[in-house]
């Protein structure tokens, strides 16, 4: 797969589903992030486009085919405009807390993990899953300038190695765009005055793709833009629109690829015989936040739940431009869940099995998995069930 660079020229606006029109006080409110099925289908038009850049809708069905990856948040050259760090939602089983005394850039970081209950204990958690939380109580408060983004390096030690420690919050990522709030007027073009009658004034909540460290000057901004891997097999570079309000956009071919598995994560899942899965883009499952096609034996490995670290759910609905009509509304695992696995199987199989998982799409439906919902990666944990200490 190919690893195409998605960068806005404009605040990015990724509409929310709310309505928005010519009326007083109307606001245009941009997502934090864009869902999958919003780049997806850039790539797509994208790549069914003809000599005139027209989409043909005879290439509906052959488009729909394309696998795509993504979106990641990147951060860009600024010389070459090409990625110089990967970043990738926060990920669940991870809290950071304020250290005492207060210091505003650095924190605690604190591994969430399945809980043995105490004896006569129970929980209303569906298929005997445990519990996830810290084994033992920190009455620290919660970091309140933890990032959204983690950085590639450190998350890779977090997959690989996950332990309470001392970090640095600049170190760890950052909140990625930028949120960039805008007053618009509407202008009569005959009088060129206000029009009053279609709602002289509006505002627009997009996404500006740029992050300037705490206290540096502008001149330390960087660039920001979304990856995403595809075997489209014509996509070309240049300027397009995305998004609500058809917000510019440059697209350029990057001569990276996705984050490779490391070969000792391998070894260690292998010995281990279980793992950590981590969503990088929110999936979709038939039964919600529980999947279905991942816990399908493959590669001789079967596997099975023990525990899921999740922050609540995340919706998503849009246009079907082949049937001209909304798409049905739909409950997705967010970004950064973390589902504990056992995996039965020999070592070698395991190893066969992690390189089908690694930078592959998990949702249920072949086509979810096709449109990038639901990218994973793997983590180490030793399948143990920590007890609660107070």
């Amino acid at each position: 797969m190919t690893v195409w660079i998605i960068e806005p020229r404009d605040p990015l606006i990724v509409r929310d589903g709310r309505p928005f029109g010519p009326v007083p006080g109307a606001r245009a409110v941009s997502l934090a992030f864009p869902f999958p099925s919003t780049t997806t289908g850039a790539v797509r038009t994208r790549d069914g486009l003809d000599a005139v850049s027209r989409f043909q809708p005879s290439e509906i069905p052959r488009v729909k085919q394309i696998n795509v990856r993504g979106p990641l948040l990147v951060e860009l050259d600024a010389g070459t405009g090409d990625v110089t760090r990967w970043l990738v939602p926060a990920p669940a089983d991870a809290l950071l807390l304020d250290l005492e005394p207060a210091d505003t850039t650095r924190a605690i970081l604190k591994w969430l993990v399945p809980l043995q209950l105490p004896p006569g204990a129970s929980t209303d958690l569906p298929d005997a899953l445990a519990p996830v939380g810290m084994a033992r109580r920190d009455p620290r408060k919660p970091c309140g300038k933890a990032p959204r983004y983690w950085d590639w390096g450190f998350f890779e030690q977090w997959l690989l190695d996950p332990h309470d420690r001392e970090v640095s919050l600049a170190d760890l990522g950052h909140n990625g765009p930028i949120r960039d709030a805008r007053i618009h007027v509407s202008i009569r073009p005959e009088t060129q005055t206000a029009d009053e009658e279609r709602g002289a004034l509006f505002q627009t909540r997009g996404l500006e793709f740029t992050h300037l460290p705490e206290g540096r000057a502008l001149s330390g901004a960087r660039r920001l833009g979304l990856a995403v891997a595809t075997d489209g097999p014509n996509l070309k570079p240049g300027i397009a629109p995305l998004g609500g309000e058809r917000r510019v956009v440059f697209w350029r071919q990057s001569g990276k690829t996705l984050p490779s598995l490391p070969d000792a994560l391998k070894e260690k899942i292998a010995a281990l015989h279980h793992c950590r899965l981590i969503l990088l883009t929110p999936a979709h499952f038939t039964a919600g936040w529980k999947p279905a096609w991942l816990l399908e034996g493959r590669e001789d490995v079967v596997p099975s739940l023990r525990a899921v670290a999740l922050r609540g759910c995340q919706t998503v609905s849009g246009w079907d431009f082949e049937k001209g009509k909304p798409k049905p509304t739909r409950r997705l695992a967010p970004a950064g869940t973390v589902y504990f696995l056992k995996l039965d199987g020999d070592s070698a199989a395991i190893k066969r099995w992690v390189d089908t998982i690694w930078m592959h799409c998990v949702s249920d439906g072949g086509q979810d998995r096709r449109d990038g919902f639901g990218l994973a990666v793997l983590g180490v944990w030793d399948g143990t069930f920590r007890r609660m200490e107070v």
